[in-house]
């Protein structure tokens, strides 16, 4: 008895050491960004702004504790947003064997009264899928996630760009 005490006490002591290793080297789970409370509220603009785009932005915005309101301090401007697809490989007989798909986004971020405090920010990702046309269902499948995916990613830079912004004192 005592010595099965003696071996749960030494896992507890060993996972609470490893965990101790793992915080101490600055380890932290990714996509949550430490937020100054003066960047907190921001307002969302932009024209033609696709759906998919602005959900993934709002959503990560929620994930990062920033609110979306009117009149805040901050706003995101959306300036434009092209998505992509295009065939990146042919087959010897001229059938698409991958696809290329792309999110180009130009965004700046401007202060309340809506005078830019950066430059045109320019953010493109791609990504490339194989293209099966004997399963034309899953590739399309697979396009469908990839777009999120894409989408997710760019929503991902333009919050870290957002952040980087010093804020006003």
């Amino acid at each position: 008895m005592i010595t099965q005490w003696k071996a749960s006490l030494a896992k507890v002591v060993l996972v609470i050491g490893l965990f101790s290793l793992i915080s101490a080297c600055g380890f932290h789970l990714r996509g949550a960004q430490n937020v100054d409370d003066s960047l907190r509220q921001v307002t969302l603009t932009g024209n033609n702004i696709s759906s998919e785009l602005l959900h993934s932005i709002r959503q990560n915005m929620k994930f990062n504790g920033i609110e979306e309101t009117a009149g805040a301090p901050y706003q995101i401007q959306i300036l434009q947003n092209r998505y992509k697809r295009r065939a990146a490989t042919l087959s010897s007989n001229s059938d698409v064997d991958e696809y290329e798909l792309s999110l180009e986004v130009s965004m700046l971020v401007a202060d309340q009264q809506g005078t830019p405090l950066t430059s045109d920010i320019n953010i493109q990702h791609e990504r490339i899928y194989d293209y099966d046309k004997n399963a034309a269902a899953a590739s399309s499948e697979q396009e469908s996630l990839l777009r999120r995916e894409l989408h997710d990613s760019v929503a991902q830079t333009i919050i870290r760009r957002y952040l980087a912004v010093k804020p006003k004192q």
